[in-house]
């Protein structure tokens, strides 16, 4: 089996200095290949999102009377739960369903 080599090897980059103005080396050999720095773009509709946070903060707070029922319960040690219903809960957690 015959090597080509014709091929050839990256310069070796040496150590860079914090706070040199400037481009990085890594930088410079992007360009030589024509390489783009990564770039990422996010689009959200900012007028859908004001109107979602809009539309929960009309909806009213029933959750925080049933927080306040179950929290009552617990203290009191009246709040019981089947053992099958646990183990429902526990199943699905490990299965990944809801």
């Amino acid at each position: 089996m015959k090597i080509d080599a014709s091929f050839a090897f990256p310069e070796i980059v040496g150590p860079q200095r914090v706070g040199v103005a400037g481009p990085s080396p890594t930088q410079n050999q992007a360009e030589k290949v024509g390489l783009s720095p990564d770039e990422v773009r996010i689009s959200v509709d900012g007028e859908k999102v004001q109107q979602l946070k809009a539309d929960l903060d009309g909806l009213p707070d029933l959750r925080q009377e049933r927080v306040a029922v179950l929290t009552q319960a617990v203290e009191a040690g009246s709040y019981k739960v089947p053992n099958q219903q646990i183990a429902q809960a526990m199943s699905s957690d490990l299965l990944g369903k809801e």
